[in-house]
């Protein structure tokens, strides 16, 4: 179970520091946007751009650390980067069955927050005008939300 926890934990950290970094570097593009767009409408827009590179290099360094304590926690296996859900298919059947609930609820979560979304995003467009990383966020917390459902579903049903 610590496992388990570790894991969805760690990736909701990762997805959200990487999700500030894109998030981030987009307003940043957003601004030379609009800059470019007042420019050629004979417009000078005063824009202040500020990229930095660090939100983009401590989600890496997450990545890395993730990796390396995942294959601390499972020294048979081999490290999983924020790809893989079902981390004890080769164990015994409980464990097995246990994944595969947890798995349908993390799917079903995934479905239904994207959905909500895509939703967001239409009844919200004058809002992402104004917030253009907003859909970045938006995308991200679904991410988070799955993983949460992954490690609730996993932790209720291990304790049954």
């Amino acid at each position: 179970m610590k496992i388990v926890l570790f894991e969805s934990i760690s990736k909701i950290i990762i997805i959200g520091v990487f999700a500030y970094a894109l998030g981030f570097a987009y307003e940043n593009v957003w601004l030379i946007d609009e800059f470019d767009r007042g420019l050629i409408n004979g417009e000078i827009i005063n824009v202040d751009v500020k990229f930095s590179w660090w939100p983009f290099i401590i989600s890496i360094l997450l990545m890395v650390l993730q990796s390396i304590l995942s294959v601390k926690l499972k020294p048979r296996k081999r490290a999983d980067i924020l790809l893989k859900f079902g981390e004890f298919q080769d164990r015994d059947e409980r464990e097995m069955i246990i994944t595969n609930k947890a798995t349908r609820a993390s799917h079903v979560t995934f479905t239904v927050a994207v959905m909500i979304t895509m939703m967001i995003m239409v009844l919200s467009t004058n809002y992402i005008y104004l917030y253009p990383a907003l859909p970045i966020y938006l995308f991200a917390s679904t991410i988070v939300a799955s993983s949460i459902a992954y490690a609730i579903a996993w932790c209720l049903e291990y304790n049954k």
